[in-house]
């Protein structure tokens, strides 16, 4: 019974490390934005507390594919706003496609996520106001925040540059540059070892 417990301490520790290295926080939306833009949500500054200019914000949702029929309706968007007087929209956000008028961003039927950061001039206002939604043809799920990776498709200045020279840097003993070592998981790995060993004792000592 103790061995077993042992080794269930170790499984809770690493999927606890795990969590801490993905830093991320979730906010249950689960609002159907409709098709007469009558519909909205809002995120609280509260869940942006911890918001930067490099965090990746992701949105996870469904579309309602069957407006493809509907004449006048056969268009998905997404439009988040500063929850503020007016609701302005979250403008300059380059991972996202801006719609004909420029009033929102389109998705497509069929996606079910997408992944963006917020632009640096509007941090600040998120931070105090927090974020409002609305939108055509989308029923939003969840809302993350993560500061640990890069949006994909992401088009800032600051991406990967893969027309300049050959990196010459050794690749035996370059950091890896595409998954910074937080040291979580070193931690979280050394004390597997440690406690995989402790039990390894353990075990040794009754047989004698």
């Amino acid at each position: 019974m103790k061995i077993r417990n042992l080794f269930t301490g170790i499984i809770t520790a690493v999927s606890a490390a795990a969590l801490l290295a993905v830093g991320a926080s979730a906010y249950e939306l689960n609002t159907d934005l409709g098709t007469f833009w009558s519909a909205s949500i809002t995120v609280p500054a509260t869940e942006f507390a911890e918001l930067t200019a490099d965090s990746v914000v992701t949105v996870t949702f469904t579309t309602d594919d069957s407006l493809a029929d509907v004449d006048g309706h056969s268009y998905w968007v997404i439009k988040p706003m500063i929850n503020d007087a007016g609701w302005p929209l979250i403008s300059g956000i380059t991972q996202l496609t801006p719609s004909e008028d420029g009033s929102s961003y389109t998705v497509e039927p069929g996606d079910t996520s997408v992944s963006f950061t917020i632009p640096a001039d509007v941090v600040e206002h998120v931070q105090v106001a927090g974020i409002a939604f609305m939108g055509h043809g989308v029923t939003l799920g969840e809302i993350t925040v993560s500061n640990d990776a890069a949006p994909a498709g992401d088009t800032e200045a600051g991406a990967a540059d893969t027309t300049g020279a050959a990196d010459t840097t050794d690749t035996a003993t370059a950091p890896d540059k595409t998954n910074p070592d937080t040291g979580v998981e070193g931690v979280a790995a050394a004390a597997a070892a440690a406690l995989l060993g402790a039990s390894v004792m353990v075990i040794g000592r009754k047989r004698k």
